[in-house]
């Protein structure tokens, strides 16, 4: 890079290198890259890489990264999120359970997922588990029909993805009902 255009890679050049290996699913490939940076890695960079192990499923690096980057920064809610998810995936309750202790004794707070979309030039935003929204019903009785074709079409959703002990119908209602999809439901129905 130097050679070619003059300029030094920064930490944030990394980041972004493990950032398309992440994505790529060449996990062993951006750890590598990270273990030989000649600077020090920060936690966006090691955050890279976890991100993409939650998506790959590569729950033992996901672990250790996620493990790591606790460490760097214990007041990030997002990594000791990324972390528990990893853990829920992998169905260690117990190390949730840990995790989320961890958190409450710390005094770090996840911020809520929330998705805002435009409505007859409204803007509405919507936050996990919020049943609030003055159409709710509408929205609801959307989302039923969003459900319903998709079962019909094959759809089943991943509850791998749901990072709460409950039985999967349980599962399968809250990724049917998630904040992306209300705000969905929302702009069908208006």
């Amino acid at each position: 890079m130097v050679e070619e255009s003059g300029i030094e890679p920064n930490v944030k050049h990394y980041g972004c290198m493990v950032d398309l290996l992440g994505r790529a699913g060449l996990l062993k490939e951006a750890e590598e890259l990270i273990e030989s940076m000649p600077i020090k890695p920060d936690a966006a960079v090691w955050g890279a890489l976890l991100g993409a192990c939650e998506k790959h499923r590569a729950m033992e690096m996901g672990e250790r990264v996620g493990k790591k980057l606790v460490e760097l920064q214990p007041d990030h809610d997002g990594f000791h999120v990324l972390l528990s998810n990893i853990y829920a995936s992998k169905g260690k309750w117990g190390n949730v359970t840990e995790i989320r202790g961890i958190m409450k004794q710390q005094g770090v707070v996840k911020t809520p997922g929330c998705s805002l979309i435009e409505a007859n030039g409204i803007v509405h935003e919507f936050l996990a588990g919020d049943t609030t929204h003055p159409q709710m019903k509408e929205i609801n009785k959307m989302l039923d029909e969003m459900a319903q074709t998709l079962k019909r079409e094959g759809y089943a959703p991943d509850a791998n993805e749901v990072a709460f002990d409950i039985d999967e119908e349980g599962k399968e209602t809250t990724l049917y009902r998630h904040s992306e999809k209300a705000a969905i439901a929302l702009g069908l129905s208006t």
